[in-house]
């Protein structure tokens, strides 16, 4: 009787157990959320971020390359998808501009890279300009113009979802173009990055 009394419990122990661990599985994990500053400052070469190692990668053929997941050169921006490379990328524009509020990326709906146009060089006059692959969509985080007191820079503070190269999910928030000692083309990006493929960007 006692043997079959323990083996119950056993039975019970794993079991419960198994049911335990299973239910663990099934938790979303948390999105490593952190913030950077990119220096993308030169005129004539882009700097490029990947998610998965949480730094900028030296990229020598971006066309052809899946190790990074967005592009800065000044204010503009790339993707890893469509024109501008092969991987899975895409974006998406929240309309929400409370990094807190977009807790879950879409499954669909996002934008491929297209062609845009940046300056190479402004010390010539006219500038020089160049059509190359970049992102339409988060053209949009900066507007750059011209004041009566000099240039001016307007942030939209926008939230975008983007698909990285590998198809995974990332929320950022490019909001600043300028770093501690007010030089531009430094980005300051916040972003949550999710490294499991699930949608949960919390």
């Amino acid at each position: 009787m006692k043997k079959i009394n323990l083996l119950l419990i056993m039975l019970f122990l794993v079991t419960t157990t198994v049911f335990v661990s299973c239910d663990e599985d099934d938790d979303p994990q948390p999105a490593k959320i952190e913030t950077v500053t990119v220096d993308a400052s030169g005129y004539t070469n882009w700097t490029y971020f990947s998610f998965e190692k949480g730094t900028t990668v030296e990229i020598n053929d971006f066309e052809n390359s899946t190790e990074w997941d967005i592009g800065f050169h000044r204010y503009d921006v790339r993707v890893n998808c469509g024109e501008a490379g092969p991987g899975q990328g895409g974006t998406y524009a929240t309309g929400l501009t409370d990094f807190s509020a977009v807790i879950e990326a879409p499954e669909s709906g996002y934008a491929l890279n297209d062609m845009i146009e940046i300056a190479v060089d402004i010390t010539s006059m006219p500038p020089v300009y160049e059509t190359v692959p970049g992102d339409t969509v988060l053209a949009t985080w900066m507007i750059f113009g011209h004041g009566d007191q000099g240039p001016t820079y307007d942030y939209s503070n926008e939230i975008f979802v983007i698909k990285t190269a590998d198809g995974k999910y990332a929320k950022i928030w490019l909001k600043d173009y300028f770093n501690d000692t007010g030089s531009s083309g430094h980005i300051t990006m916040k972003y949550s990055y999710q490294a499991d493929g699930s949608t949960n960007l919390e």
